[in-house]
């Protein structure tokens, strides 16, 4: 079924693609004018199947989920859409993760723990108010947001990669992976910093040993953008051009610092997901 479209004739409208997914003519009805008070154009379908079938067709931002519906349930369609997105990342294809907002009666069958298993974002009780609606909305677009400028420091394909390496009942690899990468990387620019300064006979070896070494772990924590500071030292180094390297090892620091505040972030999140 094509979604019934809800777009406002207005110039207020925000530019994010809005999705509901409620079995109820009304509540979904009464959803979709919210969302137009609010200033969100939205489309709506009636189940979850409908929901799979809309998502092929355009890249929703967000959902606002029901989580009983017939046929296909929302915490079902969630977790479609959660494997869709890991099969696309191991696949080396971009991924943008939809952010996902059940909607509950909150009764015993719906709860937060529920949600969150499914890999549901958020949580909002039906009926449901304005100022909730707005509040999870503005949670949504912040972490896209934070999202998107996380993305530009750590690829995240490589960090989805990684995530499959966890085992059941045993620590998460990837919390294990970061911890290593940001005890050594401080230590192999300080490696490369004390060779240059000293400028001896073992300083070239010394430089290549330890940006090679930091750009082969960056490289495998999805740090992009460190990872080719550290290639242009290494060729640098490779033109007998020492003096040229400390201005680049400045680069480096400021964006291993940027690196170090993504994968904290990365491995809270994970924390708090397992």
């Amino acid at each position: 079924m094509t979604p019934r479209a809800n777009h406002p004739e207005t110039s207020t409208l925000k530019p994010v693609r809005i999705l509901v997914a409620e079995d109820s003519p009304l509540n979904q009805q009464v959803a979709l004018k919210q969302l137009e008070r609010l200033g969100y154009p939205a489309d709506g379908v009636a189940d979850g199947k409908e929901v799979l079938e809309a998502i092929r067709r355009t890249a929703y931002e967000i959902i606002l989920m029901d989580c009983q519906m017939p046929e296909v349930s929302g915490y079902e369609a969630t977790w479609e859409i959660r494997e869709a997105e890991k099969k696309k990342a191991q696949e080396g294809n971009p991924v943008r993760r939809v952010y996902i907002i059940a909607m509950t009666a909150n009764t015993q069958a719906d709860n937060r723990d529920k949600c969150a298993q499914a890999g549901m974002d958020d949580y909002i009780n039906k009926p449901v108010q304005l100022p909730e609606l707005e509040a999870a909305l503005h949670r949504g677009l912040a972490d896209r947001a934070s999202q998107k400028a996380l993305d530009e420091v750590i690829d995240p394909v490589i960090i989805a990669g990684l995530r499959q390496l966890a085992l059941p009942g045993k620590p998460d690899p990837l919390a294990g992976l970061i911890d290593l990468f940001l005890k050594e990387a401080p230590e192999d620019i300080d490696t490369v910093q004390n060779a240059v300064t000293q400028n001896d006979a073992t300083s070239l070896s010394r430089t290549f040993g330890a940006v090679s070494r930091l750009k082969g772990s960056a490289s495998n924590l999805g740090a992009r953008n460190l990872a080719a500071l550290c290639d242009e030292i290494e060729q640098t180094a490779r033109n007998w051009s020492l003096s040229d390297v400390p201005p680049l090892l400045d680069l480096t620091r400021q964006e291993l610092a940027r690196v170090r505040v993504a994968l904290e972030k990365i491995k809270s999140c994970g924390a708090a997901n397992p």
